[in-house]
């Protein structure tokens, strides 16, 4: 622990974490993310939607494969939407922002159907309203819907496809595209790669498989989220700051009834400011190594939920035994 507590105020050491995560990201998993799942041919090869929005260029090309026929792939693309099926993706992160997005485990009739120059919305609810859509400018009934990119599914055999997706933007200049690399780009993978896997999930009626991990997640989610509160809330002086990170979970419930998330927001902002409280200004360099793991976590996991879910359960779990372990020397 003290080691930890001589790193965590250690600048230099920082800033090296800082170069080596970005050399390392910029040199490898970029390169990875942008091209997930998907093979040389897919990635040279021409889609429906490229040159629809003049000027742009391919910025990633992802795929994933499905074990199910193209026509049974289709009926799930088909539904995305923030006023359909959502996007089978991270929703718990979606609503951080009050998007009101929840993820559909089923096919419904009323979701089939699209034509070219359609509204699609990408958030809705109370804070959105109508304002956040795309327009459906190229659509191919059975293969193509053009949302924020090309979204293909192309069939292998009678029973599987391909579902590949590739996204467009503007060129960029070095400097920016750079930028673009170490902000929007890993977080629209997390969500783009969220979205294929929820797809494949349920084509392939797997989505079940994950029961015991999801619980032990969601029992890591849930005991976080009181321990923090407790660190919060039980403090004599300063438990005011509290009062920050339980609005904004608030606010996540008002808007989108979604609990997990609004556990997360808790987390999020219960974590930046008990961080605060207990190192003082020095926490900016504890902020900054806990923001370079969150990034690899969710680059890294496949399934981030999870993955948070069971470090914070280990986490906890540690917590409490530490907590018991002093109890027992001072009783001694």
């Amino acid at each position: 622990m003290k080691f930890l507590g001589k790193k965590l105020y250690n600048t230099w050491f920082v800033l090296l974490v800082i170069l080596v995560f970005t050399v390392v990201y910029l040199s490898m998993l970029h390169p990875w993310l942008s091209r997930w799942g998907a093979t040389d041919t897919e990635i040279l090869m021409p889609l429906p939607g490229d040159g629809v929005d003049a000027g742009t260029v391919a910025a990633s090309t992802r795929a994933i494969t499905i074990d199910a026929p193209a026509s049974e792939v289709w009926k799930w693309v088909v539904q995305l939407g923030q006023e359909r099926a959502g996007f089978y993706s991270n929703d718990w992160l979606e609503n951080l922002v009050l998007s009101d997005i929840h993820n559909a485990d089923e096919i419904r009739s009323e979701w089939q159907y699209h034509q070219q120059g359609d509204k699609i919305f990408g958030a809705g609810g109370a804070v959105y309203g109508q304002s956040s859509f795309w327009i459906t400018k190229v659509y191919e009934e059975g293969r193509l819907l053009y949302l924020w990119g090309s979204i293909v599914v192309d069939p292998i055999d009678e029973t599987s496809a391909r579902l590949i997706v590739r996204s467009y933007g503007m060129p960029l200049s070095e400097p920016m595209h750079t930028i673009n690399k170490l902000t929007y780009d890993w977080m629209h993978f997390v969500m783009e790669r969220g979205m294929l896997l929820g797809i494949k999930a349920r084509a392939e009626g797997t989505l079940a498989s994950n029961r015991i991990p999801t619980l032990l997640a969601n029992a890591g989610w849930i005991a976080s989220t009181l321990g923090l509160a407790t660190v919060l809330f039980k403090r004599h002086r300063g438990w005011w700051w509290g009062l920050i990170p339980l609005a904004y979970a608030i606010a996540i419930l008002v808007f989108t009834s979604d609990v997990w998330s609004a556990m997360t927001g808790f987390l999020w902002w219960g974590v930046i400011t008990a961080g605060f409280i207990i190192y003082g200004k020095n926490w900016w360099k504890g902020l900054t190594l806990a923001i370079v793991a969150v990034i690899l976590i969710f680059v890294l996991a496949p399934q981030p939920y999870i993955a948070f879910g069971i470090i914070f359960l280990i986490i906890t779990l540690l917590c409490l035994a530490l907590v018991k372990s002093r109890k027992v020397a001072t009783q001694e």
